[in-house]
């Protein structure tokens, strides 16, 4: 019963729509563009959408010479703020917020197919004893962060949210 109500309500699970062209059934994914100061951000966020888009196998991620359409992505924005202090006015724990802009491309044609240009997501992490431990609690909560925005990215790409 509940099977005939999902399908009838026109209910999809997420992730599993797709409303591209019929003859886009290959992708290329280049290392995203970087216009921030931080160091490799470009490569965790398009290693994060390259995972999502073969995890969901809606379509094949391949080199740029053989796609059916080539996803672009930038790195436009990071921004550090503290969110927790200590009793002495020093930074306990900090959000890190990221701004992502992307186009899908139709390679025959340069038609876009999709855009989105004010992709955005955060996310916390502690101030360590050092400023190695620290950096490693920001590059963690930079890799969660790229794959929550990888999902949100994939899902708008075949969706069109």
């Amino acid at each position: 019963m509940l099977a005939v109500m999902v399908a009838a309500c026109g209910y999809q699970f997420r992730g599993k729509q797709n409303n591209l062209p019929s003859d886009v059934k290959s992708i290329a994914i280049p290392v995203f563009k970087n216009k921030t100061n931080e160091i490799r951000i470009e490569q965790i966020f398009t290693d994060a959408v390259i995972f999502q888009f073969n995890r969901s196998q809606m379509v094949r991620v391949v080199s740029q010479g053989q796609a059916d359409a080539v996803l672009t992505g930038t790195v436009e924005r990071v921004e550090i703020n503290d969110v927790a202090l200590t009793s002495t006015d020093t930074s306990r724990q900090r959000r890190i917020t990221v701004w992502v802009s992307a186009t899908l491309v139709r390679s025959r044609d340069g038609k876009v197919l999709w855009a989105n240009k004010s992709l955005w997501q955060n996310n916390t992490y502690n101030v360590g004893v050092s400023p190695t431990i620290t950096d490693s609690n920001k590059r963690a909560a930079l890799t969660v962060l790229a794959r929550e925005l990888a999902q949100t990215l994939h899902d708008g790409v075949f969706e069109n949210f």
